[in-house]
């Protein structure tokens, strides 16, 4: 079980305030609480934060300028208490006029909710008892995650069983894995920028020559009139072509393209082998490939 949790605030010309803790007996010094706020990233944009203290392992969740902080004891299975930390958080008053009663109150509530997702409790859950039954007898063969390729994994066939909150049936799964009820195993990818989590992403063409991104792209198109090749650029709203050898106007939908190949305005270099930059849409992060390989879907299955 964790040894203690924390309350902290922050101000913006006084940095880290402690608030309280509970046992009182371990307190942290301000030095402590600025490793803490450090753990979330330097503008405080990770939402769940590791810290390593001389006194053990810190794991914080960040709710600005709130940072609620679970130390944890010799032992103590990180992901469990991560898992927790996060059900824990709608339970706690952020705006509580009495942090003595509320920290201690949230500290007893993480035990319970430890113990309520470890070992046989699990199977006294309805939902995953069922679950359980369920996928004994085959009716449910795996428990499958629907859009791999988004920040957020939901398994859409399991909320019958587990509720419809999809943060919770990830959590949920994972308990389960951890008690040897459920395996897991790779279903696809998804792709996640490790600055900011988010799976939304923009594709940018570069000159292989000058990098620059100032790039047309010259279509190798059939012209159905006359059978004959020809080369266009086709730009945004175009919705017809004049074909360069029979004259002919032809409609973009009725062509059919044979090949790109990016025309660089800047330097003119034709290549059809042009560098492929992959960016976050939402902090503009250049994504390599430990970004574009890292994040895999799981899929469950019942641990034989």
């Amino acid at each position: 079980m964790p040894k203690a949790i924390h309350s902290i605030w922050w101000d913006d010309v006084l940095g880290p305030s402690v608030g309280r803790s509970y046992p009182e007996t371990e307190t942290l010094s301000g030095e402590e609480a600025m490793i803490v706020f450090m753990g979330h990233g330097v503008n405080r944009e990770s939402e769940i934060g590791y810290s390593k203290l001389p006194r053990g392992l810190i794991i914080s969740y960040m709710k600005p300028p709130n940072c609620i902080a679970i130390l944890l004891s010799e032992g103590d299975n990180t992901p469990t208490i991560e898992r927790n930390l996060l059900r824990l958080i709608k339970y706690i008053d952020f705006n509580s006029d009495n942090w003595d009663a509320e920290i201690q109150r949230a500290f007893e509530l993480l035990n319970e909710l430890i113990d309520e997702t470890s070992g046989a409790e699990l199977l006294t859950n309805p939902g995953v008892k069922k679950l359980f039954d369920d996928m004994s007898n085959k009716r449910i063969q795996v428990i499958t995650p629907k859009h791999v390729l988004r920040a957020s994994v939901r398994y859409p066939n399991v909320h019958d069983y587990l509720g419809l909150d999809d943060d919770e049936v990830v959590r949920m799964l994972k308990d389960l894995e951890d008690e040897n009820i459920l395996e897991s195993r790779t279903f696809g990818r998804r792709v996640e920028c490790r600055q900011c989590g988010e799976s939304d992403l923009t594709i940018e063409l570069l000159c292989p020559r000058c990098d620059s991104n100032d790039i047309h792209k010259v279509y190798t198109l059939f012209c159905p009139k006359c059978s004959n090749q020809f080369h266009a650029v086709l730009v945004d709203d175009i919705a017809e072509v004049t074909c360069q050898n029979c004259k002919q106007p032809i409609k973009v939908g009725d062509l059919a393209v044979l090949d790109v190949e990016p025309l660089c305005n800047k330097c003119g270099t034709a290549s059809n082998d042009p560098r492929i930059v992959f960016r976050c849409a939402t902090c503009g992060k250049h994504l390599r490939g430990a970004d574009l390989l890292a994040g895999t879907g799981l899929a469950y299955y019942l641990k034989k």
